[in-house]
């Protein structure tokens, strides 16, 4: 017993050292030369503990300035994101979503491999998203059907393959004639390429975006880095207008209030590149060891990729559509205020570029420049005002101020309402 509870209590739930033990263990299974399971394991185990220090960096920027807003403004600013969201998330679910991860990615493959149809066939690879993916199915279990212990990771595992499976054969067909088939999409951003091909039928005649030349300052934006340092001290004093300085100074100190937010946007970028940074380590070494077996097990499959392999297709539309997805944002904004919403979206700018950017490069494909630039739109719309639908989902997340988003998770609220109806608590 006292095995079992040094196994549970002091392995199991310190995720850096279960996550590594994963990645050991895969490494193995794949008969890895020792030292690349050696830094295989290190790697995946630093990479944790990185992701977990920024997540405690950004949430000590946001918090205080979140509750400000919330007092003040007398309603919720929610910021529709993924990263941070599960980054919130692991500190109470730290055993259940790395568990869900693992073993459903195991079931994905399955499904892959027995699913007759051609549109899935297709394994997801986006590792990053996939561990977003599984945080969001366990607690969306936990909160709203009361799920926990054994259920919850038995039924999250299922969940997350489901979905692993489903989100890339959605955008299939419309991939395919993009990459002559060699691969699709692996992401929470199907909307923008569903959409983005629709509203591209709309303007045929339309200039392709690759024939306007746009000012030269705009390329910058193409560094997500660069985008984020401009874009959060920009929502960080928008935000301390609607608090009003005199709130913020009594968090401020001696630092004047409008440097002081601005500092903490800066702040808030470095976290979440720090994150960025944790996440992409540990991924570069459990991915692998799950990448090799279903290359081998899985003949004819196709892999389901990251978003920005898609830019290089019509780079000028992706700047397009994250205009677009920025003019959607500020929308949202107005019109949630002027319907004196409770929950208030608050621009993600993590959306604005990657969301927008894939619709606008799906928009121009078939409907140019104007093409892009209403997909961008039409996705911002759905993504920020989407989240009065989705916060009553995620309501232990809203104090936070965040919530997990995109366009497909505000179309799959709707199904999960329904089941939350039926079996829910």
């Amino acid at each position: 017993m006292g095995f079992l509870s040094f196994l549970i209590n002091d392995v199991i739930t310190q995720a850096p050292i279960f996550l590594g033990i994963v990645a050991l263990i895969g490494l193995l299974l794949q008969k890895k030369e020792a030292s690349e399971v050696f830094t295989g394991t290190v790697k995946t185990i630093t990479g944790t503990v990185v992701l977990l220090a920024g997540v405690d960096l950004f949430l000590g920027v946001l918090l205080p300035i979140m509750d400000l807003l919330q007092q003040q403004g007398k309603f919720t600013g929610v910021m529709p994101d993924n990263q941070a969201p599960f980054g919130v998330v692991m500190t109470d679910y730290s055993k259940e979503i790395p568990i869900a991860f693992v073993l459903g990615f195991v079931i994905h493959l399955l499904l892959v491999r027995i699913l007759p149809f051609k549109n899935t066939k297709n394994v997801f690879l986006t590792g990053h998203i996939m561990l977003f993916l599984a945080g969001f199915s366990v607690v969306i279990l936990a909160w709203n059907f009361g799920l926990k212990g054994y259920k919850l990771i038995i039924v999250g595992s299922i969940l997350t393959a489901l979905i692993l499976t489903i989100l890339p054969a959605i955008s299939r067909p419309f991939t395919r004639e993009m990459t002559d088939d060699e691969y699709t999409l692996g992401h929470m951003f199907n909307v923008s390429v569903v959409l983005g091909s629709w509203i591209g039928n709309l303007f045929k005649k339309s200039r392709k975006s690759d024939e306007i030349k746009l000012p030269g300052f705009l390329s910058s934006f193409s560094d997500f880095s660069v985008l984020l340092s401009t874009v959060m001290p920009i929502i960080f004093i928008g935000i301390g207008f609607v608090v009003g300085s005199e709130d913020i100074s009594t968090i401020s100190g001696d630092m004047n209030w409008v440097m002081y937010l601005i500092m903490q946007g800066i702040l808030f970028s470095g976290s979440i590149m720090i994150t960025l940074f944790g996440v992409r380590t540990f991924l570069g070494s459990i991915i692998p060891a799950f990448q090799g077996i279903s290359e081998k097990l899985l003949p004819g499959a196709v892999p389901a990729l990251d978003c920005p392999v898609f830019y290089p297709y019509a780079p000028v539309a992706a700047i397009i559509g994250f205009l677009g997805h920025a003019i959607g944002a500020i929308v949202s904004v107005f019109l949630m205020i002027t319907l004196k919403s409770p929950i208030i979206p608050l621009p993600s700018p993590l959306f604005i570029f990657f969301e927008g950017s894939l619709a606008g490069v799906f928009g121009d494909r078939k409907g140019g420049w104007k093409g892009a630039l209403l997909a961008g739109i039409v996705v911002s719309l759905i993504t920020h005002m989407g989240v009065a639908v989705i916060a009553g989902l995620q309501e232990p997340l809203l104090p936070s101020g965040l919530v997990f988003g995109s366009a497909d998770i505000v179309l799959l609220s709707p199904i999960i309402y329904l089941f939350k109806f039926i079996f829910g608590t």
